[in-house]
C-alpha cells in the first residue's frame, strides 16, 4: 500500500501511530534517503526499489519469507513497535541498523529499523576532525605495544587520536573502572564525539558509519545478543550522556561482573527513559584477526583484554534472546516514568500474552497505561511497563523481591486517566495485611474495583488464567518475611 508520505502513513485511519518528536524527526530524516514510503499490507511483495517499508502488524512466518525475498538491497524495514516480541522473527532475518528509545507517555514506544544488508555509510561530506579516536592501555599488563601500532593506524589514516596510558589509575579511587572513567573523562573534556577503540585492535579503514548515521550511541553485538566494548562511540548529547552516566556507576559498584553486561543493563535503563538513538556496528566494525575480514574495519587481536569474550554469567544468559533484536526482555521494562518522588513505591504494569495479540492492540494498552500515569500517577514513584509473551516471562517480573505492586493486564485492556489513583487506594487498604499475605492470597475482594479501571466502552474484559487469577498483585520482600 503506497502512501504519499510519512505523514500519511503515521496519521491514517483513527487510530494514529503515536511516535515521540525526535522519533518523528529522526523517521522523516531517514525516509527522506528512500525513493518512496510503503505501509506494507501483510501479504504482498514489496516492488519498488529502495523504499523505506513500514510494518505496523505481525505477519505469519511465510509473508513474513515473502516481504523479505521481494525486498530491494537499498530497501529498509521499519518497526514504529519495536519493543513488542511479536516481531523477533522478522528482526531475526534483517540486519539491525537502528532504534531508537522510548519517553514517557509521548514516546511510549522503540521505534527499530533494519535491512536485507548491513548498514553503510552514506554518500556526503564528513570531517575526520569531527570524532575523537580514543583508546587507554596498561604498560604493566604488556599492552603498550598494541597500543602503539594502533596508534600508527590512526596516523596513518589521518585521524584524532588520544591513546593514553592508564597505569596510574590502577590503585587508585577509580582503580574499579579505569576504562569507563578514561571515556567518560575525555568526552567530557573535550566536547567532541568520541570513539573508543580497544588498544589490541587495528584499523583498515576510516570507521565512520557512527558519525555518518547521526546517532547518539552505536555498539557492536555478538550472535548471542551481548553487547562488545571494543569498540564504542558517544555523540556529545545528553542522552550519550545519561548512558555513560549509567554504566559508570554500574561499573564502580559492580566491579566484579563483564564491563559488557554492565554497559547492556545501562543501555536498557537509558532506552526505557529517553529517545536515544542506537545504531548497530555490522561485523565489519569488530571481526577477529582469524576470520576472513580483508573488507573489515576494525580488526581485534586474538586476545583481546577485558571480558567481552567470556560466557555471561548464568543470571544474565536470559537477557540476550531479548537483545539479539535491539529490546528489553521480561522482566526488564521497557519503559520507565518517574512520578512524585518520596511516595509511594513503585508499579510495575505487566501486559501479558502479548504474542496472541495484535501489534496494535498491545501498542495502545502500552500508550493507555502511559497517559494514565502521566495524567495521575496516584502517588507511585514509577511506573514501568513490561511486556510478556509466556508465563515465565511473568513469574521473572513477579519474583523480583521489592515489596512493590503489579497490576495484571492483557493487551484488550485501557488504563483510565483515574486507574493509578484507585490504586493507590487500594494499597493503603492493603497496607493494614501482614506482610506477604498478598503474595499468597491475593486481593480477591478488589478483583471488581480492578476491573473498573478498564475503559467499559471497549468491551474489554479481565479474563484471568488459571494460573494468574489476580490482577493487583504485591510482590514478596523476603527480609520482612524472615
Amino acid at each position: 500500500m503506497m502512501k504519499d508520505s510519512l505523514e500519511d502513513i503515521l496519521g491514517q485511519s483513527m487510530r494514529p501511530l503515536r511516535l515521540g518528536a525526535v522519533q518523528l524527526d529522526r523517521l522523516r530524516r531517514l525516509t527522506g534517503h528512500f525513493n518512496s514510503v510503503i505501509c506494507w499490507d501483510g501479504a504482498g511483495a514489496v516492488a519498488a526499489p529502495a523504499a523505506a517499508v513500514l510494518v505496523i502488524e505481525v505477519a505469519h512466518a511465510p509473508r513474513i519469507e515473502a516481504l523479505v525475498n521481494s525486498l530491494h538491497e537499498n530497501s529498509i524495514v521499519i518497526l514504529p513497535f519495536g519493543e513488542n516480541p511479536a516481531f523477533d522473527l522478522l528482526k531475526s532475518k534483517l540486519y539491525a541498523h537502528g532504534s531508537l528509545g522510548a519517553h514517557a507517555a509521548e514516546a511510549p514506544h522503540h521505534v527499530w529499523w533494519g535491512g536485507v544488508k548491513p548498514p553503510a555509510v552514506r554518500t556526503g561530506i564528513y570531517r575526520k576532525e569531527d570524532t575523537l579516536f580514543i583508546s587507554s592501555f596498561q604498560r604493566a599488563g604488556r599492552e603498550a605495544d598494541h597500543a602503539d601500532r594502533l596508534v600508527g593506524d590512526l596516523q596513518r589514516l589521518g585521524l584524532n587520536h588520544t591513546v593514553m596510558d592508564i597505569s596510574q589509575e590502577i590503585g587508585s579511587a577509580r582503580q574499579n573502572s579505569p576504562k569507563v572513567d578514561f571515556i567518560v573523562e575525555q568526552w567530557t573534556n573535550t566536547g567532541r564525539p568520541v570513539f573508543w577503540i580497544d588498544p589490541h585492535a587495528r584499523l583498515r579503514g576510516h570507521p565512520l558509519l557512527p558519525q555518518a548515521s547521526g546517532c547518539d550511541f552505536a555498539v557492536h553485538r555478538q550472535l548471542n545478543g551481548a553487547m562488545t566494548t571494543g569498540a564504542l562511540f558517544f555523540r556529545q548529547t545528553e542522552s550519550a550522556h545519561a548512558l555513560l552516566d549509567s554504566w559508570q556507576r554500574l561499573t564502580r559498584s559492580h566491579p566484579g561482573l563483564p564491563e559488557s553486561f554492565l554497559l547492556d543493563q545501562a543501555w536498557t535503563l537509558a532506552t526505557s527513559q529517553r529517545q536515544i538513538e542506537t545504531a548497530w556496528l555490522p561485523d565489519a566494525y569488530w571481526r577477529t584477526s582469524e576470520m576472513k575480514a580483508q573488507d573489515g574495519t576494525i580488526i581485534r587481536g586474538r586476545f583481546v583484554a577485558g571480558n567481552d569474550d567470556q560466557l555471561l554469567a548464568p543470571f544474565a544468559i536470559p537477557l540476550q534472546s531479548g537483545r539479539r533484536f535491539g529490546r528489553h526482555q521480561a522482566p526488564e521494562a521497557h519503559l520507565v516514568m518517574k512520578g512524585a518522588a518520596g511516595t509511594r513505591k513503585p508499579i510495575t504494569v505487566v501486559i501479558r500474552d502479548v504474542l496472541a495479540a495484535s501489534a496494535r492492540d498491545v501498542a495502545e494498552a502500552v500508550e493507555a497505561a502511559a497517559s494514565a500515569f502521566a495524567a495521575d500517577a496516584g502517588g507511585f514513584s514509577q511506573m514501568e511497563i513490561v511486556l510478556c509473551g509466556w508465563n515465565e516471562d511473568i513469574e521473572s517480573v513477579l519474583h523480583i523481591e521489592d515489596y512493590s505492586w503489579v497490576l495484571m493486564t492483557d493487551p484488550s485492556e485501557r488504563l483510565q486517566a483515574n486507574s493509578f489513583s484507585s490504586l493507590s487506594r487500594l494499597d493503603a487498604n492493603a497496607g493494614q495485611r501482614p506482610a506477604g499475605h498478598e503474595w499468597a492470597g491475593g486481593l480477591s475482594s478488589h478483583e471488581e474495583s480492578v476491573l473498573a479501571l478498564v475503559d467499559a466502552s471497549l468491551g474489554a474484559r479481565f479474563m484471568p488464567g488459571r494460573q494468574y487469577r489476580r490482577s493487583f498483585i504485591r510482590r514478596p520482600d523476603l527480609a520482612l518475611r524472615q
